[in-house]
């Protein structure tokens, strides 16, 4: 991809857009003042994905004893499938390992396929499931971890 990809700190200028993203992406979204929780979190770190200067993504994680928990990460419907996913997911995990983190884990749903594929590609395994996570359906979750070792 030639076009401008970078990764900020997400602010709270960000919230309508990630309310939004919220909104297409997931089952629960997370309302203005979850939003505005997490980013008065000292725990908790958030990324916004920028293609040419516009958000189309973001990613979020806390950051306890030295692991990171992945809480977020999702792509604009309108810009997957253009390895977008794959720099947000490199962006946060050296963002993880630059604070600290020697390890980094997250769930998946089961049925969720291209974000496995990405979180594979970016090194994580997948390590157990957590039966019927899910409240909106009650699907499993992959557990994925990545080690420092395996840094990117």
């Amino acid at each position: 991809m030639s076009e401008k990809i970078s990764c900020r700190p997400m602010s709270a200028a960000d919230i309508n857009f990630v309310q939004a993203l919220e909104a297409e992406s997931f089952h629960d979204p997370w309302n203005e003042g979850m939003l505005l929780n997490e980013i008065n979190n000292s725990l908790a770190y958030y990324l916004i994905l920028e293609l040419q200067g516009e958000p189309c993504g973001y990613a979020g994680f806390w950051l306890v004893a030295g692991e990171a928990q992945v809480t977020r990460v999702a792509v604009s419907k309108k810009m997957r499938g253009k390895g977008l996913g794959k720099e947000l997911t490199k962006a946060f995990v050296n963002l993880a390992w630059t604070l600290g983190a020697e390890a980094i884990t997250l769930e998946v749903r089961e049925s969720n396929l291209p974000a496995q594929k990405v979180y594979a590609n970016c090194g994580f395994t997948g390590a157990g499931k957590r039966p019927n996570y899910y409240e909106d359906n009650h699907e499993s979750a992959l557990i994925m971890w990545l080690y420092k070792e395996g840094k990117l």
